[in-house]
């Protein structure tokens, strides 16, 4: 029986539109379970491959941080920076406080009197780093030498005089220090009750507040506060 041309094609036409789907048919029935055949996904991949992450465009690992988080983290690095500082600043406070202002009925030198015992002295300094006996005085005088002071004691075991030559060390008078400019020491002080260019003076209750000052520069060199019977 002789087919029409037609029909031949017809059947050429049908058969090449189900081949594609039996291929990717048998495909599919080749693979595992739960995957699928790349043929049956191209529009998928494509729009895949189409989408691209900004994060990874831009080539910055930093720029995959979550955003709200650094900022947060920013913000309490700062917060943190600023409380270290409102804490040195009070410290810094507490410490200039904690020195009280120069008292003439009470005179003090690093927190000693000068009707102190040794024993009491020694008891607030500890074992002092050298010792020795003045002798070129009326009376001997055995001084005590610590960081940056000395403390000397009459015959009675009394203090008779404090003496601080070393900037490190804390007078224990508010505003004052070695090194500070005279001009500095009186604003601290007020007025004193003798002023040349070598010394500034202060009478206290039996005792004077002498500070040496350096002529050629006018900065403190020496502070000492001993006992007297009157105001030289």
């Amino acid at each position: 029986m002789k087919i029409p041309i037609k029909w031949m094609y017809v059947g050429l036409i049908i058969s090449l539109a189900i081949l594609p789907s039996c291929s990717n048919m048998m495909d599919s029935a080749s693979l595992p379970t739960g995957q699928t055949s790349t043929k049956t996904q191209p529009a998928a991949n494509q729009a895949a491959a189409g989408s691209t992450d900004p994060n990874q465009e831009s080539g910055d690992p930093n720029d995959a941080i979550d955003q709200p988080s650094k900022k947060k983290l920013e913000i309490s690095s700062s917060k943190d920076s600023k409380d270290s500082k409102d804490s040195k600043d009070s410290n810094k406070a507490a410490k200039k406080q904690e020195e009280p202002a120069f008292d003439p009925q009470n005179p003090k030198l690093v927190g000693i009197a000068l009707s102190e015992s040794k024993s009491k002295v020694t008891n607030k300094l500890g074992k002092p780093s050298d010792q020795y006996t003045m002798d070129d005085v009326d009376e001997p005088i055995e001084v005590y030498e610590y960081n940056g002071f000395s403390v000397g004691f009459n015959v009675s075991n009394m203090v008779e005089f404090i003496e601080v030559y070393q900037k490190e060390v804390a007078t224990g008078i508010r505003g004052i220090r070695i090194n500070q400019h005279a001009d500095q020491v009186i604003k601290a002080l007020g007025k004193p009750d003798r002023e040349t260019d070598y010394v500034i003076s202060y009478n206290a209750k039996d005792a004077l507040l002498k500070l040496d000052v350096d002529p050629m520069t006018h900065l403190l060199q020496s502070i000492k506060l001993f006992q007297v019977t009157k105001a030289e």
